[in-house]
């Protein structure tokens, strides 16, 4: 779950020494948010508070760091390998093999002691994400409550959002009345060449963590792009931020094939897409065009 706070890690019992910078860099902070609450078992927020406290030098709660947030849904995903901080250790049921000791049940209940000093609640009842979609929220809520059903399945099994991206790309450049850029992502056989069949599977092939892009990828200039990585949080170039694309950088690896009066044909990935949005609109990076941002695979 937690194993450093902002690049501290968290200490062994034997590890005691704190960097002088570390504790001055923490002397600054006004705000902690602990997102992702459900997941927080109560003896990493033991440490957590601990090691605050003795990075601020004080023994105030969370060092005294004015502002604690902690966000979430209790109804998500609980604490790997602990408990959670909702309740005290006397109504759980601890490992019957002692893996739990005195010590560890005595740093829970702290924890849920300093759970239970959190007195205000801001409940959030209104799904941002999905605000134009409410057959997307119907199900999401019947998920979270866990009482989903087999047409919940099929609804889910019909959206292929690989075959939903290129079909959208499609209809964007008809509207538009643009031309249209398709990326195919190079592939190396190690074996012998694949069947036409297995290519054409190939093609339909999504990104997952070995793959940083769609095995084709349309490109079309002035059609929505959502990021689905944290890339520059700084700059908001995060998960979810909605973008313009202005512009394709080519690959000069990758040239160009023109198939037709408005479709050209690159058999490897882009080198970049440029974005804009509200949030670049006073960016002004050199060499591009300003109230932009680049994006690299």
């Amino acid at each position: 779950m937690v194993k450093d706070l902002d690049g501290v890690r968290l200490p062994k019992q034997a590890e005691r020494f704190i960097h002088g910078q570390s504790r001055m860099d923490w002397q600054e902070k006004d705000v902690l948010v602990i997102d992702e609450v459900s997941m927080l078992g109560a003896r990493t927020l033991h440490a957590v508070n601990e090691r605050l406290r003795r990075l601020r030098g004080s023994r105030q709660d969370f060092g005294g760091i004015p502002i604690v947030l902690f966000c979430g849904d209790f109804q998500q995903f609980r604490p790997v390998q602990e408990r959670s901080i909702v309740l005290p250790s006397a109504a759980i049921s601890w490992d019957v093999d002692n893996s739990f000791k005195a010590e560890q049940r005595h740093q829970h209940d702290k924890a849920h002691a300093l759970w239970k000093r959190f007195t205000t609640v801001v409940m959030l009842d209104e799904q941002m994400r999905a605000a134009g979609d409410p057959e997307l929220q119907r199900l999401l809520k019947r998920i979270r409550l866990g009482v989903q059903d087999r047409t919940d399945l099929n609804l889910l099994n019909s959206r292929n959002r690989w075959n939903l991206n290129m079909e959208a790309s499609l209809a964007f450049r008809v509207q538009q009345r643009s031309t249209m850029r398709i990326f195919i992502s190079e592939h190396k056989w190690k074996e012998e060449l694949p069947t036409e069949e297995e290519a054409i599977m190939i093609l339909n092939q999504g990104d997952d963590s070995a793959i940083p892009v769609p095995a084709v990828f349309m490109f079309v200039a002035g059609m929505p792009i959502v990021v689905n990585h944290n890339t520059h949080q700084g700059l908001k170039l995060v998960n979810g931020a909605s973008y313009s694309a202005v512009e394709v950088i080519v690959d000069k690896a990758y040239p160009g094939h023109r198939i037709s009066a408005d479709m050209t044909i690159h058999f490897g990935p882009p080198a970049g897409i440029i974005l804009e949005s509200e949030t670049t609109r006073y960016l002004h990076f050199v060499g591009m065009p300003p109230g932009t941002i680049l994006l690299t695979p």
